[in-house]
């Protein structure tokens, strides 16, 4: 009786892992169908042959492969049929193309100048527009060549030390292309009157010199200039009307200074441009250090 149980037994187990196994093969033969035709170049016959496999192997590590050999056959379909490209959509057919040589462009502040752009299309149109920011509208001029492959861009010259920027929007059909303009300013101007002084050893002394500047940039004081820097042995203040105060103090009789002189520099400086002012202690002797 228990021979005859086990032999049962034996027969059940047989029966339920000629399947499982008949399958196994199964899915593992559409899965090497699957890479043979992808290296043959067919590569919808491939990736049905991976689906199959799926179908009938759902297990997660055939899944995973299938799915990666089935992204792999597209990749490769998109490089065959032109298309270099792996991810992004994919632009239908029909709808416009818009390039430019450029995205953004320099102008100088001191002259008028013009800066074309090509611009090409597909289809092949001069049915483009382009504009400018409309509060650059005064200082940015657009315009199109004759045969539509160009944009011409004239910026006016600007009085400003200060750069100024824009951005001017190509559009054909729904493609659109953004271009950033940056107009530099000025060089700023910085002058000292008088740009040397001479003070005094043998008193307390005092000089006043005028500034002048043509920044727009302000600083302290709504001033558009700012002292940098100063000898030690003197005292320098910024004082209302753009003018900077100059002090020194008597030199004793025994210091090799009353007999030499000393001379320095007074530095101020405006949007990065710097001017120098020389500043001499002696009393007339030593005339030599005053160049």
């Amino acid at each position: 009786m228990n021979r005859l149980i086990i032999r049962l037994m034996m027969i059940v187990g047989l029966l339920c892992f000629v399947p499982s196994a008949s399958f196994a093969q199964s899915a593992s033969a559409s899965y090497n169908k699957g890479i043979s035709l992808m290296n043959s170049g067919d590569y919808q016959g491939a990736i049905a042959s991976f689906k199959a496999s799926m179908a009938i192997n759902k297990s997660a590590d055939n899944v995973k492969k299938c799915k990666a050999q089935i992204a792999k056959c597209n990749r490769l379909a998109k490089r065959k049929s032109g298309d270099s490209s792996d991810s992004g959509p994919v632009q239908k057919q029909g709808s416009k193309q818009l390039n430019i040589t450029t995205t953004y462009m320099v102008f100088d502040a001191e002259t008028e100048a013009t800066k074309k752009v090509g611009v090409s299309t597909l289809p092949e149109s001069s049915d483009w527009t382009a504009n400018v920011a409309s509060e650059s509208e005064a200082w940015c001029k657009l315009s199109k060549s004759m045969d539509g492959k160009e944009l011409e861009v004239t910026c006016q010259p600007s009085a400003s030390t200060i750069k100024r920027q824009t951005g001017i929007t190509v559009i054909y059909g729904d493609a659109t292309k953004f271009i950033t303009l940056v107009q530099n300013g000025r060089k700023p101007v910085l002058e000292a009157i008088p740009n040397k002084v001479r003070m005094k050893v043998s008193k307390d002394d005092e000089e006043k010199i005028a500034i002048s500047c043509n920044s727009d940039t302000l600083y302290s004081d709504n001033k558009n200039w700012e002292l940098v820097e100063y000898p030690d042995w003197c005292t320098v203040e910024v004082t209302s009307g753009n003018e900077l105060t100059v002090k020194t103090k008597k030199v004793d009789k025994s210091d090799p200074v009353f007999k030499n002189g000393r001379f320095g520099i007074i530095t101020v400086r405006s949007q990065g441009e710097k001017f120098s002012i020389r500043v001499d202690q002696e009393d007339g002797r030593k005339i030599k250090l005053f160049n």
